[in-house]
């Protein structure tokens, strides 16, 4: 009897010598925690000592799944082989120079690095460990607990109920008789990156779910025709010095073209567009043309002489052919010369008075004038023809055949000036030879023309500075919302922060009819995330990317969605800001000690709305954060108490 009691406990021990192992292994690898980028240095939190189960009485089903134990068929004097006691180690399956499971042995390799020999980091010690019974708490969350958890399951905490980790095996159909190979969590895709040559920056505006959905949904506005007017604008003065014995002002941009006009050495001039790295258009008193760069001394160099030797006392170009002949003369319609004139009023006195292109009969007519009609006289009031301009016709008319001086007032006054009918156009403008006879008129010129060409210019200077995700200066680095922002302050357009925000500002046009200045965007899957500012040829310039900075380059009309418009005619106090900002000679001075008053803390000086809550208005001037009294919004901010400013 002794000795079968000997040959059943031999039979156990080699049994459970075979099970154990692969069960553990079987386990190891259905358990096979997920790799978390960034976190390869945390220290583990070591596993809690399980609680003892009841000790069973028969021996273990050789036979059964891996992972449970029969009840009733353990030997009563050993202990649960599929289990370890707290305070005992296994004689059977433990070895004897281990540390009990629960805790980690510093003399070992830390549980969340691999030691070689031995089993998978981060999985319990096969030796050591019960398959069927692992505690909850140490197994990986997002791993399946053979041993407790429904095998169709997992762990409804962690996964969504009915599934699998992608990084286990469901331990419900996992065959025990087969080798199981190692299943490597699932590598997660890289995160998209954005286009490198787009705003980094979105702004989910919207839930439409295409470009297309999403111009359905916004109104674009067509442009009315509009006729360029042939009137010229007053702007500021860009002064440049002739360099050289004698500086040509060519017609075209080119080394052989006409030449329209001379000036000698240390001669005044004033640009009126800087084209690129070799020429600019230039005027000096009435000659008009292109000149070489290389030939001129130009900005601060150019202002300290000008304020050395005062405007006056410069000489200015002589013209070689006749302005009116000269194609460069309207390559702009922007000029240092006062272009607006008093007004000196002439009555027709006959009916249909030709309004002619030359001082003759035979000249062309150019427009007619009803009896009673109004003209204004533009030049040339001294002789027998006066040059007039009524309405846009412009031209020669017999000074016996209008009525003038205080008889003319009177009527004026009389009917009413706005009362009064006016020429019939026969010839355009741009047709009209006398047109440019003088750039004088009494009507201001294209104000929204000037703005434009001006801002372009503007926008230029920081060609290669800086692309800075979520930044606003032209010269450190902004982001394409940021630059246009920017740019746009300088003639005072308050324009909001994102390009998406932007593209609700102003009036939405299509693209095709999109003029200098105005605001292109680019959208993807119904979302705005790019603006430009287009510059005419199918370009624009903008800020592109971290790689390329600030750029010129070709539209992408299947990204573009629509324009907008912000700048137009009716903002004539627009050149007078720019031109007053850059004529003030306002000096700046150290504050005197009795000037100084008490320090009330740190503030942020911006040049933004200062109001207690802050709309991001562009304020023109210096304010100051945790400041009041000083609301510079225009206007803007009427939903709030304007007693508070």
């Amino acid at each position: 009897m002794h000795f079968k009691k000997v040959y059943k406990l031999l039979v156990l021990t080699l049994s459970l010598a075979l099970i154990v192992p692969y069960s553990a292994y079987a386990s190891d690898n259905t358990g096979i925690p997920a790799v978390v980028e960034g976190d390869t240095n945390v220290t583990p939190t070591p596993p809690a000592v399980p609680t003892p189960p009841t000790v069973p009485t028969t021996p273990t089903d050789s036979g059964s799944s891996t992972g449970t134990t029969n009840p009733g068929t353990t030997d009563p004097g050993t202990t649960d082989p599929g289990t370890t006691d707290p305070g005992t180690t296994d004689p059977g399956t433990t070895d004897p120079g281990t540390t009990d499971p629960g805790t980690t042995d510093p003399g070992t390799t830390d549980p969340g690095t691999t030691d070689p020999g031995t089993t998978d980091p981060g999985t319990t010690d096969p030796g050591t460990t019960d398959p069927g019974t692992t505690d909850p708490g140490t197994t990986d969350p997002g791993t399946t607990d053979p041993g407790t958890t429904d095998p169709g399951t997992t762990d409804p905490g962690t996964t969504d109920p009915g599934t699998t980790d992608p990084g286990t095996t469901d331990p419900g159909t996992t065959d025990p008789s087969v080798p199981v190979t190692p299943t490597p969590p699932a590598v997660q895709p890289p995160a998209a990156t954005t286009d490198s040559s787009e705003e980094s920056t979105t702004t989910p505006n919207n839930t439409y779910s295409s470009n297309e959905s999403l111009i359905s949904n916004n109104t674009i506005y067509p442009v009315p025709s509009i006729e360029t007017s042939f009137r010229f604008a007053t702007v500021e003065k860009d002064y440049a010095i002739s360099n050289v014995d004698t500086l040509n002002f060519m017609e075209s941009q080119e080394d052989n073209a006409r030449i329209v006009g001379t000036l000698d050495k240390d001669g005044l001039l004033f640009i009126l567009k800087d084209i690129d790295d070799t020429w600019v258009y230039a005027e000096s008193g009435v000659v008009r043309g292109f000149v070489k760069k290389a030939d001129l001394i130009m900005d601060t160099d150019a202002d300290a002489k000008v304020e050395e030797t005062k405007e006056e006392n410069f000489t200015l170009a002589t013209a070689s052919v006749d302005p009116t002949e000269n194609t460069a003369l309207t390559f702009t319609k922007t000029t240092v010369r006062q272009t607006v004139i008093d007004k000196v009023y002439a009555i027709s006195t006959i009916e249909d008075l030709n309004v002619r292109e030359e001082t003759n009969t035979e000249a062309r007519v150019i427009g007619t004038l009803p009896k009673d009609a109004l003209c204004y006289i533009i030049s040339d009031v001294d002789k027998d023809w006066y040059f007039v301009e009524s309405d846009d016709v412009r031209g020669f008319v017999k000074k016996e055949l209008l009525t003038v001086g205080e008889e003319a007032d009177k009527l004026v006054t009389e009917t009413g000036e706005e009362n009064m009918t006016l020429a019939a156009e026969l010839i355009k403008p741009a047709d009209n030879k006398a047109c440019y006879y003088t750039i004088t008129s009494i009507k201001e010129g294209s104000i929204s023309s000037a703005i434009r060409e001006s801002m372009i210019n503007y926008a230029s200077l920081f060609l290669g500075n800086p692309y800075v995700w979520g930044g606003t200066s032209l010269t450190n680095g902004c982001d394409c919302s940021g630059y246009v922002q920017a740019i746009y302050a300088q003639y005072g357009y308050s324009l909001p922060r994102t390009s998406a925000e932007q593209s609700q500002y102003g009036t939405k046009i299509a693209y095709a009819d999109a003029a200098p200045g105005d605001l292109i965007f680019y959208a993807r899957g119904g979302t705005v995330y790019h603006v430009l500012m287009y510059i005419g040829d199918g370009k624009a310039i903008n800020a592109a990317s971290s790689k390329t900075g600030i750029i010129i380059s070709d539209v992408d009309t299947s990204k573009v969605v629509w324009a907008t418009r912000i700048i137009n005619d009716a903002d004539s106090q627009v050149i007078d800001t720019v031109n007053a900002k850059s004529t003030s000679t306002t000096a700046y001075a150290a504050a005197t000690s009795d000037q100084y008053g008490e320090k009330l803390g740190t503030f942020k000086l911006t040049a933004y709305c200062n109001c207690s809550i802050c709309c991001g208005q562009w304020a023109d001037g210096a304010t100051a954060s945790g400041t009041s009294g000083t609301h510079r919004c225009y206007g803007r901010c009427s939903i709030r108490n304007q007693a508070d400013y």
